[in-house]
């Protein structure tokens, strides 16, 4: 995932390598002398101090002088820089967060409980352990989750539990508020469109409702050729996102579904239709 940590910390390597220039020429030259495993993947890890002191674990190309490790890491550095500033253009302040409709459901969650831990999130959300926490370590890296601090949390801080306070056994997260922020903007209707850039299998499925009228997350997802759990949780977060919400009548008439037309159609499932805001944004998409 590009992130801005990601760019400083490329660029802080190479300009500890720079400042270090003889230490590292100096033990470059006697690893090529010695024999070890750095020569199987041509890669040798050493500890330099930055130039602001703080040692930093740097993992240098054997083969490679210093200078030219040094400007690997600033040419990756300014690839990602464009990369992240493309993504900007696009979704604007939505480019931190990862194009996953899980991670937006795990936001909308910790907004609510305002803090919890993956394995209770995962059951919240109906959603993947170890997909839970890798998104919980890409938001926190992204800036939009923050640990919460060890020890007892108390219950009016964490409201998925139901304790007067919870003693800690797990890594609980919350929102940042970098975090609660982003929740806000996706209440705005630039960061509505913005969802429909950012998430193109939303924009699809958004577009697809507002054509062909009323329709459920395992019809979608066998005609589209999605996984049933990925399109379920996509349409949980667009309808969080206020661009479709669940049809409230118990009988759908064909003059309302076009996908898949008959006299009437009695819910069995829960279907879901586009919202006014989202009709009115697809229009917009569609002029640019």
């Amino acid at each position: 995932m590009v992130s801005e940590a990601e760019i400083e910390r490329l660029r802080r390597e190479a300009d500890t390598i720079m400042t270090r220039h003889q230490q590292v020429e100096n033990r470059l030259e006697a690893a090529r002398e010695e024999s070890g495993d750095h020569w199987d993947d041509g890669e040798l890890d050493m500890t330099l101090d930055s130039p602001q002191g703080e040692p930093l674990d740097i993992t240098l190309d054997l083969h490679a002088d210093p200078a030219s490790n040094a400007e690997t890491r600033y040419e990756r550095a300014k690839d990602l820089e464009a990369e992240l500033e493309r993504k900007r253009e696009i979704v604007g302040q939505l480019a931190p967060l990862p194009a996953d409709p899980v991670a937006y459901l795990l936001c909308y969650h910790l907004d609510r409980v305002e803090g919890n831990y993956p394995r209770s999130i995962a059951g919240h959300l109906d959603a993947d352990r170890s997909h839970v926490e890798a998104l919980c370590e890409e938001l926190i890296e992204a800036g939009l989750l923050e640990r919460v601090e060890s020890g007892t949390v108390k219950q009016r801080r964490v409201k998925a539990k139901q304790a007067d306070e919870v003693r800690q056994h797990h890594t609980y997260y919350r929102l940042s508020r970098e975090g609660d922020h982003l929740l806000r903007f996706l209440g705005e209707r630039e960061g509505q469109l913005n969802v429909l850039r950012h998430l193109p299998d939303g924009r699809r499925l958004v577009r697809r409702l507002d054509r062909g009228g009323p329709d459920y997350a395992r019809m979608t997802a066998e005609e589209l050729g999605m996984e049933f759990e990925y399109v379920r949780h996509l349409y949980r977060a667009l309808r969080r996102v206020g661009l479709v919400t669940e049809y409230e009548g118990s009988t759908i008439k064909a003059s309302e579904r076009k996908l898949k037309p008959k006299d009437e159609t009695h819910r069995k499932h829960t279907y879901f239709i586009t919202t006014d805001r989202a009709e009115t944004l697809l229009r917009e998409l569609d002029e640019e």
